[in-house]
């Protein structure tokens, strides 16, 4: 959580393995669901089993929604038992990996929410939205490219990867994620 000066306004990011989970997900089985539509095909196994781009998406919001940590949403109650039961194998295959990323990730992220150049940079672009968002809220994925989605009330999933050098790119897509959220609340 970052603060600046005496507002009780707070900006939240943070890298969570639940969230970031569903995103695996989409990957591994190649379901595209915009904006996360531009990863390789998958194995298309989930699919095989129900999984449709309206249940993920009503299981990812979910998710992003009642976020807690630590969060498994391989125990959401979605779909069918035995398509439970496979998200249920697919966390315990993820949980080493994600464990890795998380860690290796902390940086890119500290480098997208302060360069050093100008520290409170993100914080000074995001204070004309301080009066119509209460928070804001940015949970980090894994991901190949440099995607946004909104979950109002106060969250935007951002996604990045390693190879995604331009911070500038990720406040962009902050930006226009908090003009989003701020519109909604209108």
């Amino acid at each position: 959580m970052y603060r600046q000066g005496t507002s009780p306004w707070s900006l939240h990011a943070d890298l969570p393995l639940g969230i970031n989970f569903c995103i695996w997900v989409l990957q591994r089985d190649g379901l595209a669901v915009p904006p996360f539509d531009r990863h390789p095909p998958g194995d298309g196994s989930l699919q095989a089993l129900g999984l449709d781009a309206g249940l993920w998406l009503s299981w990812f919001t979910e998710t992003v929604i009642g976020h807690r940590s630590p969060a498994n949403p391989s125990l959401a109650r979605i779909g069918t038992p035995i398509f439970q039961q496979r998200l249920q194998e697919l966390w315990q295959r993820y949980l080493p990996g994600a464990h890795d990323w998380h860690r290796s990730s902390r940086e890119k992220g500290r480098e997208i929410f302060s360069s050093s150049e100008e520290p409170s940079q993100l914080w000074d672009d995001l204070l004309p939205f301080q009066r119509s968002l209460p928070e804001m809220r940015i949970f980090c994925v894994q991901y190949p490219h440099v995607v946004s989605f909104v979950v109002p009330p106060v969250s935007v999933v951002l996604g990045f990867n390693e190879a995604s050098r331009s911070s500038s790119e990720a406040r962009r897509h902050i930006l226009q994620a908090a003009e989003e959220l701020s519109r909604q609340r209108e």
